[in-house]
């Protein structure tokens, strides 16, 4: 259902409609999150905690810097009207894909790119997504053209995962509107295989993420859907909805939400979409923008976490025989810690306090916070948002992609969060609220508490821009964390970390046999010095982005890996013991 007029528009809004009537509505809209959340109580126990913040030994900032321009990544992100963003459409931007598409060890990128609603509506293909491919010398080369991935529809986000298990990833990319899977040739090019594929998703799509759910040996496909939108029948210009007194774009609430498809993977380079059968078609009709697997129950199957945008997010339990249970509200993720609705967009699925259960963290609205849930193991979390020190420090910001990487290689797991509003109205009216806006990293002390490193990071770090998408990877192979970021109507940035001297890494690449080839789902632990840490591989997450397939892990003064761990999907264990830091290390199934 989309708004055919404004009166229609209104009509059907419900909670979040100017005007609307209805006891549910006792708040003004915020679209996106179309209504404001409790007031922060920035008093007595956010002093305390600011107390407990200061007496943690401090880490060390690692710095970087913006390379973007001087590496060739040159790609002007369109989204709509640069200036107005009269339509949600608009705003809500798109990610990037790490790839290691000639699998020459050097990871590539894909930037997605956009479009106007003129240009959509009259199907022209006027702006292209871009594929970067690493030349070994900090330098990229656009290789679009060659490689055959244009795209040319409006593009929202990117995955990059070996759907064949030939050893090479291929590249699903979501639009509104037709969803592409090119198939990678393994020569540098791309063929578009959609059609015989069967993942042709006509729907607005948000993001794609990719995993074995039933440990057959290939991956899977899921594609998290917003809204049923159509770009030929939006409100009358000039109707608005209201955020804080000023005409802005209306959000989501009222509208009829997209559903989400599981596509399983027959082994044959054709794929049956199984999302009713295995229940996780989102038949609530939430509005989908974020997507992530992972085990969080540590019994070997990837479970499911989908982020949506003013309504609760899902958790979907995997039960082992090709079905899933929705658990979000039971286990603590579906809302917030007082029992609101957020506006989520941008997912992390991974273990940051290295207690071997796999954490969760959504990225969410202004006037709010991004939610960190902390798994207790036994199938429940606790939002942990305000222990950890998140909440005073975020609470202003509009947060899309996210990333728990070790930035500073001290063995503790970090916070990247890409931070840009979606009205650019909120410039104009004094309301302390800024469209573009800084990214911030948020470093993790020895207690758990995760510190807002500021300025000491460079003068790149908090360039502001209406950030969206963050891909994570270590793209000159040093060891060290870097992060590619999307901005509307702005070019991406290319944050290259400089290290922290005197602390080692270790950066491990899976090949599987009978897992899918990337190792996606295995899981890693690592023992070093006195810790012992745990990462998922991974294909997809963030904010409608793709990270590095290769799992990073800090060593702090380390130089010799006591012991690694790998439990494949298929449930094989491989272990190594003493192994030399500061390499790239490559473990076979």
């Amino acid at each position: 259902m989309s708004p055919a007029s404004p009166s229609e528009a209104e009509g059907r809004r419900g909670r979040g409609a100017e005007g609307n009537e209805s006891p549910r509505q006792l708040l003004p809209p915020t679209p996106l999150l179309l209504r404001s959340p409790a007031p922060l109580l920035l008093c007595s126990p956010a002093a305390a905690l600011l107390a407990l913040v200061v007496s943690q030994p401090a880490p060390v900032v690692p710095t970087f810097v913006d390379r973007a321009s001087d590496a060739g990544i040159n790609t002007l992100v369109v989204s709509g009207d640069p200036k107005e963003k009269r339509y949600l459409i608009e705003s809500v931007g798109g990610g990037l894909a790490v790839i290691d598409y000639d699998n020459d060890g050097w990871m590539d990128l894909y930037v997605v790119n956009g479009a106007t609603i003129e240009s959509a509506r009259a199907g022209n293909k006027r702006f292209s997504s871009a594929l970067y491919r690493n030349n070994h010398d900090g330098t990229f080369t656009d290789v679009t053209a060659k490689a055959g991935v244009a795209n040319g529809y409006w593009g929202k986000g990117a995955l990059a995962a070996d759907f064949n298990n030939d050893g090479f990833q291929d590249l699903y990319v979501v639009n509104y509107g037709p969803n592409i899977l090119y198939l990678n040739n393994r020569d540098g090019t791309f063929t578009d295989v959609t059609a015989k594929a069967g993942v042709g998703d006509p729907r607005w799509s948000s993001a794609a993420a990719a995993a074995d759910y039933d440990r057959d040996g290939d991956l899977d496909l899921f594609v998290v859907n917003y809204l049923d939108y159509d770009l030929n029948r939006l409100p009358v210009s000039g109707k608005f909805c209201s955020y804080r007194g000023i005409p802005v774009a209306c959000g989501p609430r009222g509208l009829k939400g997209a559903g989400d498809s599981l596509y399983r993977n027959n082994g044959d380079g054709t794929f049956t979409d199984v999302s009713d059968q295995a229940g996780v078609a989102d038949r609530e009709g939430f509005y989908g923008l974020g997507a992530a697997w992972g085990d969080y129950n540590n019994d070997g199957w990837p479970d499911l976490f989908v982020a949506n945008d003013t309504t609760p997010n899902y958790l979907y339990r995997n039960n082992g025989n090709g079905t899933f249970t929705e658990v979000g509200a039971p286990a603590g993720v579906a809302y917030s810690e007082d029992g609101r609705e957020q506006a989520s967009m941008g997912v992390e699925f991974e273990d940051i306090d290295n207690d071997g259960w796999l954490d969760i963290m959504v990225t969410n609205f202004s006037d709010d916070y991004s939610t960190l849930y902390r798994n207790g193991g036994h199938g429940f979390f606790r939002d942990d948002s305000f222990a950890a020190g998140l909440v005073v420090d975020s609470h202003r910001d509009l947060s899309w992609g996210v990333g728990f990487f070790d930035f500073n290689n001290d063995g503790l797991k970090d916070v990247f969060i890409a931070n840009g509003h979606i009205f650019p109205q909120v410039d104009r009216y004094g309301l302390n609220i800024s469209y573009r806006q800084q990214n911030k990293l948020y470093l993790q002390t020895a207690g758990g508490k995760l510190l807002n490193a500021g300025g000491k990071t460079g003068a790149a770090l908090h360039a502001a821009k209406s950030y969206r998408g963050a891909a994570f990877a270590d793209f000159n192979n040093d060891g060290q964390m870097d992060v590619a970021v999307s901005a509307l109507d702005d070019y991406p940035s290319l944050l290259m970390n400089q290290g922290v001297k005197g602390n080692h890494w270790i950066l491990i690449r899976l090949a599987g046999s009978k897992s899918n080839r990337f190792g996606v789902g295995a899981r890693i632990t690592v023992a070093s010095g006195d810790k012992t840490q745990t990462r998922e591989v991974k294909a997809g997450g963030s904010y409608a982005s793709c990270n590095d397939p290769r799992a990073h892990f800090g060593l702090g003064s380390a130089e010799v890996v006591k012991e690694i761990k790998v439990v494949w999907p298929s449930g094989k264990i491989t272990r190594l013991t003493d192994v030399p830091a500061d390499r790239i290390l490559t473990i076979e199934e």
